[in-house]
């Protein structure tokens, strides 16, 4: 039995849990790092760019599928595009509940540092790789703690939309911010702090013709804002019929900047001010978000004047980040299932468990998680990608103009349509720079889809799933029971006709 649709109850409600879903760990803990690596106030230039160029139009196209079709990814897909392509919209939602697997096992982390840091474990000379190295490598440990992460945001799900996700975002993201603010403010007090701002905010303007900047922009901003991620598409289905699209998708993509460059503040002039030398703190912001998150800061945090509040504040933001974007991933499963006739409950439970199971391989192994996270991290560009092949397919000017525009605050011109259609163009500079990195890891068994960050490891998983919900199509289609209440004629023309 189907249950009663659920909405949004207030547009500020929605406008906090889509910053939930965006603002997450790589804000806090990647943004950073991209930063310091790639000559500071020129990328913050191509990061801007690539926000209003790739993730805002995206995820204005996610909001209006979602809006029109009502239905998670497998129903919308079906709806929006077409009974054969509905194992599309199975594909990027699997590929959406694959990251939630390994997203646990990262807040898991969070929650683990943020107990380290209010029962006082860092202290000044501490091994922090030592402390880093006890705890990923004791499965009972990082187990123990995902089951947390798990159990904590499939309550939250379990709850319902309004007395769920809304309730939990009104909270958790002013916690977020807060907290973000808060330790910018203690680190840019720092003696030497300066540099680290100096680097941060000017622009060293010849860099812009460095493509490398461009293309880590371009790639964090995807990443970032969850464009293409289909979680958009699925917190679009609890938006009232008035509420706008142009507006909230510029406001939730405004938002994971400020969460961004909150983080930047945060972290930058922290090590700056704590490094030997301004070479030390580039290298440090090149050790990974591991690394650099969970050893460098970790050891720095105990030197600074009330440090040990500042570490916890910071640990406390990392896991609220990481917990507003983990809910999200487990609706997308829970939506889906709730289309095919199960109720919020059950198929909470069956999302929550099933993720913490299949999450178990990179609570276990570190190697594993990495290979996750390589895998479908740039599985998500080839989502977004999917996303715009849809668009193409019902129409891009008809989604400016029937669906974006109609409700919009403000009028959104064809700079959306050209983007979406440029979208092909950048996905393949994007998608192509990747596929070129990791060969250059792996000159010799590139294909090796046993090699962790491998070509090889991306195309076998990538092709396993596609075949499997290729293969399973129909039934997907039939699976679900619920019908787009605003598309009641097929895209391909005749629903009638496909069927033959």
């Amino acid at each position: 039995m189907t249950e009663k649709r659920e909405e949004w109850g207030s547009r500020i409600g929605f406008i906090l849990a889509s910053l939930g879903m965006a603002v997450g760990t790589g804000n806090i803990w990647r943004f950073p790092r991209m930063v310091g690596t790639n000559d500071g106030g020129t990328f913050l230039i191509a990061y801007l760019i690539a926000n209003l160029v790739w993730s805002a139009p995206l995820i204005m196209l996610e909001i209006s599928i979602g809006k029109t079709t009502r239905l998670g990814t497998i129903g919308a897909f079906r709806d929006f595009m077409g009974r054969k392509n509905t194992w599309i919209g199975a594909w990027i939602g699997f590929t959406c509940l694959a990251i939630m697997f390994y997203y646990a096992v990262v807040l898991g982390w969070a929650l683990r540092y943020f107990v380290y840091a209010l029962t006082g474990t860092f202290k000044v000379g501490m091994d922090s790789e030592a402390l880093w190295n006890s705890f990923i490598h004791n499965p009972s440990q990082t187990i123990l703690f995902q089951f947390i992460a798990v159990l904590i945001g499939g309550f939250i799900v379990y709850r319902g939309v309004q007395g769920g996700l809304e309730l939990a975002n009104k909270i958790m993201i002013p916690a977020l911010f807060v907290s973000l603010v808060i330790a910018g403010v203690w680190a840019v007090t720092l003696p030497g702090s300066g540099l680290g701002l100096q680097y941060y905010f000017v622009p060293q303007w010849a860099s812009l013709a460095n493509p490398k900047v461009w293309l880590n922009a371009f790639t964090q901003s995807a990443w970032s804002t969850g464009a293409g991620w289909a979680l958009m598409l699925t917190y679009a289905n609890y938006m009232k019929e008035k509420d706008d699209i142009g507006v909230n998708s510029l406001m939730i993509v405004f938002g994971d900047a400020c969460g961004a460059m909150l983080g930047g503040l945060a972290v930058l002039p922290t090590v700056f001010a704590l490094s030997a030398t301004p070479q030390a703190a580039v290298e440090a912001l090149k050790a990974g978000n591991t690394g650099l998150t969970f050893i460098y800061l970790a050891k720095l945090f105990p030197t600074m004047p009330g440090g040990q509040i500042v570490a916890a504040i910071f640990f406390l933001a990392l896991s609220l980040a990481a917990l507003s974007s983990l809910i999200p991933m487990i609706e997308v499963g829970v939506k889906n299932f709730i289309d095919a006739g199960f109720d919020r409950k059950k198929a909470t439970l069956i999302i929550s468990i099933g993720g913490f199971i299949l999450g178990i391989p990179s609570a276990y192994s570190i190697n594993f998680c990495d290979n996750q996270d390589w895998v479908w991290g740039v599985g998500l560009l080839i989502s977004g990608l999917l996303f715009a092949i849809a668009g193409y397919k019902y129409g891009i000017e008809r989604i400016r103009t029937e669906i974006i525009n109609k409700t919009s605050d403000i009028y959104i011109g064809r700079w959306w349509t050209y983007c979406i259609t440029l979208f092909p163009v950048m996905f393949a500079i994007l998608f192509g720079w990747w596929v070129v990195q990791a060969i250059s890891w792996y000159p010799d068994n590139w294909w090796n889809p046993f090699e962790t960050f491998s070509v090889g490891t991306m195309v076998v998983q990538w092709a396993i799933s596609a075949i499997i919900w290729f293969a399973l199509n129909n039934w997907l289609a039939d699976w679900i029971k619920a019908k787009s209440p605003h598309i009641t004629v097929d895209v391909t023309k005749s629903a009638a006709k496909e069927a033959k």
